[in-house]
């Protein structure tokens, strides 16, 4: 008799203290943290599927997450410009950096960041596409430092065209993506002796950050045609999101070909 009861009581304690059997403050409790916890959730899947598409295939936009080789996290203001679906005029001008064929029927514009992960590593892609189609492609660089996430994008970019007054952009272009990961002030003065060029008057450029301007014109007019990340590129005014593979530009300047 004892022994049943004793096993009736055990029935009832563990009956009674299942978690559909806690008292309304508890059940109301826990209704909380479970909402809270499927908003969050909620959240965190929607930012991430604005992010991935934002990005595309790999690139770093304005409200990134911090670059491999910067410590910083700030995000900038969101640029407001969305790109065109079709195809656009874009501006070449004689001040920009053409490496390949001047007169070549495909134009390839790249607006970049030397600091982006993602540029460095569309960057072969690039070279490649110019070593396949020799005369028949020219690449157009231009200036979209992302600052507020990559802390020496700006001065790597003054870098680069401090070098082009002596004729030695292309030469610095390469020397900073193949160093992405030294990037500084100091080095880059090095590089610049390295590459042969006249010490005193490249390291007064880059002090006097003499080439602000040019770098501020370039990215100023990728904001004005829908630019917000890096790399962002253009064959023949058909837009390239992110580090796309060979293949994708292979088709583009192949369509670019055969539409001349």
């Amino acid at each position: 008799m004892d022994e049943q009861k004793t096993q009736e009581e055990f029935r009832y304690t563990s009956e009674s203290s299942g978690i559909f059997n806690a008292p309304p403050r508890t059940m109301f409790a826990l209704g909380i943290m479970v909402g809270i916890s499927a908003i969050s959730l909620l959240g965190f899947i929607l930012s991430f599927s604005a992010y991935r598409n934002a990005v595309g295939d790999g690139g770093s936009t304005k409200t990134a997450v911090a670059n491999k080789n910067s410590n910083t996290n700030s995000a900038a203001v969101a640029n407001t410009n969305t790109a065109p679906a079709g195809p656009i005029d874009v501006k070449v001008t004689s001040t920009d950096h053409i490496r390949g064929n001047k007169n070549a029927k495909v134009t390839l514009v790249e607006f970049s960041d030397f600091q982006c992960p993602f540029c460095e590593q569309f960057n072969p892609t690039v070279d490649k596409i110019l070593a396949d189609y020799k005369d028949k492609v020219r690449l157009v660089f231009k200036n979209y430092p992302l600052t507020t996430i990559h802390n020496m994008a700006q001065k790597a970019a003054e870098a680069a065209e401090c070098a082009g007054q002596q004729n030695k952009y292309w030469e610095m272009h390469d020397k900073l993506f193949a160093n992405q990961s030294t990037l500084s002030v100091e080095n880059f003065k090095i590089w610049a002796k390295e590459l042969g060029l006249k010490e005193s008057t490249f390291n007064s450029c880059l002090d006097e950050s003499k080439t602000a301007a040019k770098i501020t014109a370039d990215q100023t007019y990728g904001d004005s045609i829908g630019v917000n990340g890096t790399p962002t590129s253009y064959v023949n005014g058909n837009i390239v999101a992110g580090a796309q593979g060979y293949d994708y530009v292979k088709n583009l300047v192949d369509q670019a070909l055969a539409a001349k």
